[in-house]
């Protein structure tokens, strides 16, 4: 990993699709396979194109509440989705109701 790419964590269910000017990234969501507590996990993101993008959002709630971040290792964003697993996105799945709570 170099230090011109960033590794993103993402905790909405379907991920995201970063815009800045005319450049588009995907961003993996936990409905992926690379999952570390429950954020979807994308590696080898410009770290130009991340920094132009938070700058552009650092006052949108999924910026502020944490539900996207990024690290330019992995070692520090797996500490930091393994920190936030029991934050919540309301994407996760809905559990259906138990037998007794439909009486």
């Amino acid at each position: 990993m170099s230090n011109d790419t960033v590794i993103i964590g993402c905790k909405i269910a379907n991920g995201l699709l970063l815009q800045v000017d005319d450049k588009t990234v995907k961003i993996n969501g936990f409905n992926t396979s690379n999952v570390i507590g429950g954020h979807g996990i994308t590696e080898n993101v410009p770290a130009d194109f991340w920094q132009a993008w938070l700058v552009k959002n650092k006052d949108r709630d999924i910026t502020k509440n944490g539900l996207i971040f990024a690290h330019s290792n992995t070692k520090d964003t797996t500490a930091e989705a393994k920190e936030k697993r029991k934050t919540k996105s309301s994407t996760e799945p809905i559990s259906p109701p138990k037998n007794n709570e439909l009486e």
